[in-house]
């Protein structure tokens, strides 16, 4: 998204849908989901991660399918090589004048461990998103789910 506020209402309206677990912690905070935790009937627990990247970009045209392509092959795939899935996604918020705003989106969904290294590599396939379109945010879900192949 560009570097636009995103309002806290779409926020816990997106992780309220996002299958969490309704039980906290102590401090309110809801632990991280993990693969392990979850028993699955079939396949294997693992964790989905859904990375949703806006394209428009406030003092440049949006970003183009060649520079989201670039940033696939570069930024994305060498850290997730066993594999990805991408979907063109049409996402809108409600920005602070009232107005509300439609972009065109992509999604990016991971199925991974749930380790620390993945988590990692999909925290710095957000940061290197934002610098390089001048991007405020990169929105983040992740969901403990059973994967079979």
């Amino acid at each position: 998204m560009p570097t636009r506020s995103l309002p806290c209402t779409l926020l816990a309206t997106l992780l309220a849908t996002a299958g969490c677990d309704s039980a906290a912690e102590d401090d309110g905070v809801q632990p991280a989901p993990t693969a392990s935790e979850l028993p699955c009937e079939a396949g294997e627990p693992m964790i989905r991660t859904d990375l949703f990247f806006g394209l428009d970009r406030l003092e440049a045209p949006p970003v183009t399918a060649e520079e989201w392509q670039d940033f696939v092959d570069t930024a994305v795939t060498p850290r997730f090589e066993d594999g990805l899935t991408q979907f063109d996604v049409d996402g809108q918020y409600l920005a602070t004048t009232g107005e509300l705003i439609h972009e065109d989106s992509r999604l990016i969904m991971l199925l991974h461990d749930g380790g620390q290294a993945a988590s990692d590599a999909i925290d710095a396939i957000r940061e290197e998103y934002k610098a390089r379109f001048d991007q405020e945010s990169v929105l983040r879900i992740d969901e403990p789910v059973c994967v079979d192949f």
